[in-house]
């Protein structure tokens, strides 16, 4: 079973300052170490098969997305993002939607991805985000995409593995020291306060990255929710990369969509 644990990031009754935070310094890490580039061979090959329209349901500030085609140099391509937790900073809505790109687009409304859509059947992408979903929810998504011929691809920072942890362990070291340049001015105080003064964003950003790392899923465990699921055939490619900034390295999982008979 997976562990039932939760993160900080994903409760509604958690201060804005954090979910601010949070967003703003894995925005911040995907440019410093550039960790997304890592996924573009998997990326890329996902949405030529995908026809260039996604989704993403779980995008949370949008920034990775931005990366991600700036790296993949498409023309034709769509990124339509959707976030639940985007009511707590839809400035991060906003200024994905301020840039004009007709590639890229964040969705007013929330798009539940364990409930289904007609209007956005179409391939998923979950980035740093399926390891919040339980075995349940898992099999549901894959219920509500695989059978209308939808892949679906999980990328994911961390891992349930020693340098993962290990990386978990230095990531607030980090976010004391990038706070003062990524965080919103009208935040910063309060933010500087629990994170110098009275330590608890590094504890809760700690807490939530051991949590993730615990909570990702392997090649093994998505095969064994397909099977669970009566998609005992489905394809389950994983590849894994790293490098010298990030050794702990990053994972791509694609699940194929079996093909129409």
């Amino acid at each position: 079973m997976k562990i039932k644990l939760f993160e900080f990031g994903d409760l509604f009754w958690v201060p804005e300052f954090y979910h601010a935070f949070l967003r703003r310094f894995m925005g911040a890490l995907y440019k410093v170490f550039g960790y997304h580039k890592m996924w573009l061979p998997e990326l890329n090959a996902f949405i030529d098969k995908a026809g260039g329209t996604v989704l993403d349901p779980c995008a949370g500030s949008g920034f990775v997305n931005e990366l991600l085609i700036r790296e993949m140099g498409k023309k034709d391509i769509r990124f339509n993002l959707s976030d639940f937790m985007i009511d707590k900073n839809p400035e991060f809505r906003e200024r994905i939607n301020r840039l004009g790109d007709d590639r890229i687009h964040y969705l007013e409304q929330p798009i539940d991805v364990l409930k289904d859509n007609p209007d956005f059947r179409c391939p998923k992408i979950f980035i740093n985000s399926f390891h919040h979903f339980d075995h349940e929810q898992v099999s549901q998504i894959f219920k509500l995409n695989l059978p209308h011929g939808d892949d679906v691809l999980v990328l994911e920072y961390c891992d349930n593995s020693f340098m993962a942890y290990v990386s978990m362990l230095l990531g607030p070291l980090v976010a004391m020291i990038m706070l003062p340049f990524i965080t919103e001015r009208r935040l910063l105080l309060v933010t500087a306060i629990f994170t110098y003064l009275i330590p608890i964003v590094p504890l809760m950003l700690l807490w939530d990255g051991i949590v993730s790392s615990m909570r990702c899923y392997s090649n093994r465990e998505l095969k064994q929710v397909l099977a669970s699921a009566g998609f005992e055939d489905v394809k389950v490619t994983t590849t894994f990369r790293r490098n010298l900034l990030y050794p702990a390295g990053v994972t791509a999982h694609h699940i194929e969509a079996p093909k129409a008979e």
